[in-house]
């Protein structure tokens, strides 16, 4: 995937963090998970890229 459609997906993401914000840790989880259940487009290398990406930009959004 380019780039750039990876940055938009990692924004996604970022809106979805902040909707979600009041979700516990592991409600959040669940709910990314599914995103990734759903969309069978994303490769390994991609999902563990967005884990750490998600996860740090939701580790800093809920301090």
């Amino acid at each position: 995937m380019q780039e750039n459609q990876y940055e938009k997906i990692r924004i996604l993401f970022f809106k979805l963090i902040e909707e979600t914000k009041e979700l516990t840790d592991e409600e959040f989880e669940n709910v990314v998970n599914q995103v990734f259940k759903e969309n069978q487009s994303f490769t390994a290398e991609m999902k563990e890229r967005l884990v750490i990406d998600i996860a740090k930009m939701r580790k800093a959004l809920i301090k």
